[in-house]
């Protein structure tokens, strides 16, 4: 037993250094570990405060630093887990701890203000006097210098790393500060009264201080119910309008972006994650749209600081010109496929498809139908050149054609006709066709083969189509 505990004891002890050092060699930690120090040093000297004064400001102010201490301790432990990296199990990383831990230090606050508004209720209908001193001043004005100075580490830390628990820390040193600095005025009130008009503070003191008292309840509460808000806000994924509109703002300053939409933004912690879809050129190449995309990046980042930014590219002119082309109303128009942007230094930009047309239709009427087509482009376009092939469109397609096109071709090469299925989807027929050929015939034959059968049924119908020749060893002469 004792051996065993022998060898336990530097490993529990490296344990807890490691445990330690971790806490003091993050900044975020650290700062937050300095505020916990002060939080019971404060706590400490108000202690003796209001056993001096029999205070009940001073004794909110004391319950207030020791709530201090529980809501500095969430945030010192929230802080340390989301500043962790992204895990296995948590791909986003661990920031909405420090949600969790501002939501815990909200409720918190409000309790302390609801027992602090009972006791203060209390006092009043007693009538339970207490005594200004000198000592309590003092003690309370260092507690006034500590704050201000652990409130503004905290904020430069919350501006540095984006992080709302920290900021939600600064300011709320910084209302302590203020209901400090209110019952350091009393007590002086207090003092002062005395020497003037001996019997005064004993008669109104209690009053002063239960007012006092009741507006730092009243603040305890607008706080509380801020942080809480704030805490929700981001465990529930809130956009903010302003952090959208800042993005937005920053994406579309970059070069090259024609449009910035569906823009996406959520807080954790002290990351923001953003997906934003931007359009761009449709003439651009793989590494240039790219190169925007990161540029892009840059500039988010740049903007709203510590942030995981994804964004999504669109070619901006092609899809215009599809809406465009999709809301074409033409009785003689069966569908427009293989559509094509291309841009030329020479001529401008061309865009090029291929119309499918019903079987029946006339030369007089194709110019009409051309004519639609180039004004509705060009009115997203006005100086495209618009290339139009046409095809006929016939719905009857025959089946067994095909069955004979493809047995004419394979049967010279040994092979036969297995399967034939055809679908027919918005004017695009989809054709499968199974062939079985000798077993000895080398692949790049039997590709020549599918090929071939191909091509000879595209003489046939020659209205938009997909054929696909699966060729399989025939097993019949193994």
């Amino acid at each position: 037993m004792n051996k065993d505990r022998l060898i336990n004891e530097p490993e529990d002890k490296e344990v807890s250094m490691k445990g330690l050092s971790s806490y003091v060699s993050n900044e975020k930690t650290r700062v937050a570990l300095f505020s916990l120090l002060a939080s019971v040093s404060i706590t400490i000297m108000n202690i003796a405060a209001w056993l001096l004064t029999n205070s009940l400001a001073v004794l909110a102010e004391t319950m207030h630093t020791f709530l201090d201490i529980l809501v500095t301790t969430i945030t010192l432990v929230a802080v340390n887990v989301g500043s962790k990296p992204p895990d296995r199990e948590h791909p986003f990383g661990h920031g909405k701890a420090e949600s969790i831990g501002g939501l815990f230090g909200s409720l918190f606050i409000i309790i302390a203000g609801i027992l602090i508004g009972y006791e203060s209720a209390e006092r009043i209908i007693m009538r339970i006097p207490f005594s200004p001193d000198i000592v309590a001043i003092i003690v309370m004005t260092i507690a006034i210098i500590i704050d201000f100075n652990r409130s503004r580490a905290l904020r430069k830390m919350a501006i540095k790393w984006n992080s709302r628990a920290l900021e939600a820390d600064s300011y709320h040193f910084m209302s302590d500060i203020a209901i400090s600095a209110s019952v350091v005025v009393l007590m002086v009130v207090g003092l002062m009264t005395e020497r003037f008009d001996i019997g005064f503070f004993d008669r109104w003191g209690t009053l002063f201080d239960t007012m006092v008292a009741f507006g730092i309840v009243i603040y305890f509460s607008i706080i509380g119910i801020r942080l809480m808000r704030t805490s929700i806000d981001e465990l529930m994924d809130r956009t903010s309008e302003d952090l959208v509109r800042r993005i937005m703002n920053a994406a579309s300053s970059v070069p090259g972006v024609i449009s910035v939409k569906d823009v996406k933004a959520r807080r954790v912690g002290s990351m923001t994650h953003v997906e934003v879809t931007i359009g761009v050129s449709d003439h651009l190449s793989v590494s240039e749209a790219h190169g925007i995309a990161d540029n892009v990046e840059i500039a988010v980042r740049r903007e709203i600081g510590r942030s995981m930014v994804m964004v999504h590219v669109e070619p901006e002119l092609r899809e215009k010109i599809e809406k465009i082309l999709a809301g074409i109303r033409d009785p003689l128009i069966v569908n427009i496929h293989d559509l094509n942007i291309i841009n030329s230094r020479d001529i401008g930009i061309i865009v090029s498809m291929h119309v499918i047309v019903k079987s029946n239709t006339k030369l007089s009427d194709i110019s009409r139908v051309i004519g639609n087509i180039e004004d509705s482009i060009r009115q997203v376009v006005p100086n495209a050149r618009v290339w139009v092939h046409l095809e006929p469109y016939n719905r009857d397609i025959n089946i067994a054609e095909i069955r004979r096109i493809a047995d004419a071709v394979s049967s010279r090469y040994g092979g036969y006709v297995s399967d034939v299925y055809v679908i027919n989807i918005e004017g695009m027929s989809i054709m499968w066709i199974l062939v079985y050929l000798p077993p000895d015939m080398s692949i790049t034959k039997a590709h020549d083969v599918a090929t071939e059968i191909e091509n000879e049924i595209a003489k046939v119908y020659s209205m938009p189509h997909h054929i696909t020749v699966s060729v399989l060893p025939e097993t019949k002469a193994l």
